[in-house]
């Protein structure tokens, strides 16, 4: 699945997880991706993946777009 995620400065995705492997790759602005008790400043151009069932949050520094891909684990 491919989801294009759009948010405005300042909004957030509280904690959850996924069912399965996830990535995430900012395709404008600025995001902070917080997991395991580590964040990532992600700007324009950079990309993440985690695991699955990893609890992460998402907070936008500026208004961004990202791509969220995510893999269900067989």
């Amino acid at each position: 699945r491919i989801v294009l995620v759009a948010l405005h400065a300042g909004a957030e995705m509280r904690e959850h997880t996924a069912e399965g492997i996830i990535s995430v790759q900012v395709l404008e602005g600025e995001i902070l991706f917080r997991a395991n008790q580590q964040t990532a400043q992600l700007t324009q151009g950079q990309m993440l993946a985690l695991h699955e069932r990893i609890p992460h949050e998402v907070t936008a520094i500026q208004e961004s777009v990202f791509l969220l891909t995510l893999a269900p684990v067989a």
